[in-house]
């Protein structure tokens, strides 16, 4: 047990510290889905599957199918390219970024219990965009950084043979941060001032899953995912040639959405399985997100419109193992686009979007390791972007994104 204690302890800096170096880019909105190598394999079809501790995150009420404790930990790198066509390099990024997780699960020495325990550290949520600092974006953003990191506590009952139910706790905690220029003397690039925000905040939030193994053959899974709403208290100020406005104390909330899950899976013969998930995020609840600062401060009450527009996100995996040892998946995710046009922005440049991927497995009674390729690839956006800059300006264009992709997540098995 205290071998345990100290792979969780050390595995959970890794990822907070992670966390907090290189948060994930844009995805889905700012929701990460990719949260293990085995279910991003699979399109991140894995809600009626969910048999390995990252059940944790895929659907609670999967962790019943586990014997003994399972540490599993592992990080995703990807190289996305987002940009304006024929805008300059100033319109472009293609900052790297890291998204870690890791999951704990165990029958704590009782395999014939009913009940299955876990903890789940991840990043559900994130966003990392950066742009010149004399490019077309500058009075929008020049560096934005969001990272919201869970930590989940959960459990899970066997009701029966058949259904299996999960439940976890979500302790989020969010940090953001914010820079852009300011047009001080619209016109006069020499006398721009610069903002700058940095805010962190907690917040609850619950997860509740549901298997039903209805033949040897077919088995169902749901997940649903509550709001929540973080509350990022911090400072801002305001730097111009003139002098400054403040540090002040500012603070500004994010309503984080509701999600739903459902999937199904069907196993023709003993080695393939194969899956379709289908997820609706509820994005319509971020409208408006104002900052709040000092009744002196000339950024209080500074509003960035959202008005995000809910989506469904459409998962398709397979799994099929060709000995006792190796497995091989495959998956493709059509995302539906979240932001409409007339807020679109550099700083979360959603579009609707097709991702794919493959990957390879390789299994022993004791250690589990999983490999996963991903490429992401958004349909074109043609677009017209205010600029911020005190005189009216916009850039148009076709906005083009994608990325590659790579995961490696490991399981130790006791």
């Amino acid at each position: 047990m205290a071998r345990l204690v100290q792979i969780f302890v050390v595995t959970t800096v890794l990822v907070v510290v992670g966390a907090l170096v290189v948060p994930q880019a844009f995805a889905l909105g700012f929701r990460n889905p990719d949260q293990d190598a085995r279910a991003t394999a699979q399109g991140e079809a894995f809600v009626a599957q969910a048999d390995d501790a990252s059940a944790i995150y895929y659907n609670p009420a999967g962790l019943t199918q586990l014997k003994g404790t399972q540490i599993t930990s592992g990080a995703m790198l990807s190289f996305p390219d987002s940009r304006l066509d024929d805008a300059g390099s100033g319109a472009k990024m293609n900052t790297m970024a890291f998204l870690p997780h890791f999951y704990a699960a165990s029958d704590f020495g009782m395999p014939q219990s009913k009940w299955r325990f876990g903890l789940g550290v991840n990043i559900p949520y994130g966003n990392s965009a950066e742009f010149a600092n004399n490019g077309p974006f500058q009075y929008i953003v020049t560096e934005t950084d969001l990272a919201v990191i869970n930590i989940e506590p959960t459990v899970a009952y066997q009701v029966n043979n058949q259904l299996s139910l999960g439940a976890g706790l979500n302790i989020y905690h969010g940090k953001t941060a914010l820079n852009n220029h300011v047009p001080v003397v619209p016109g006069v690039p020499a006398d721009d001032g610069s903002f700058d925000f940095h805010g962190n905040g907690w917040a609850v939030g619950a997860t509740a899953g549901l298997m039903w193994k209805i033949t040897p053959q077919w088995t169902f899974g749901a997940v649903y995912r509550s709001p929540f709403r973080i509350d990022f208290g911090g400072d801002a100020i305001l730097k111009t040639p003139f002098g400054n406005d403040g540090p002040h104390d500012a603070n500004s909330s994010i309503q984080f959405p509701q999600s739903v899950a459902g999937g199904v899976a069907f196993r023709p013969i003993p080695k393939l399985k194969l899956e379709v998930d289908v997820e609706w995020t509820d994005w319509q609840t971020l409208n408006n997100v104002v900052l709040h600062s000092s009744p002196g401060a000339a950024f209080n009450g500074e509003t960035i419109a959202f008005d995000w527009q809910g989506s469904m996100y459409y998962e398709f995996g397979a799994q099929y193992n060709i000995t006792d040892h190796w497995v091989v998946r495959g998956g493709y995710i059509f995302s539906e686009n979240t932001v409409p046009s007339s807020t679109f922005s550099p700083t979360v440049p959603d579009a609707n979007r097709h991702v794919f991927s493959g990957g390879l497995g390789y299994t022993t009674q004791r250690f589990n390791v999983d490999v996963v390729y991903q490429y992401s690839l958004s349909e074109n956006r043609h677009v017209t972007i205010p600029l911020n800059d005190g005189l009216n300006g916009t850039a148009t264009g076709t906005w083009k994104s994608d990325g590659h992709a790579v995961m490696m997540t490991t399981t130790l098995k006791f």
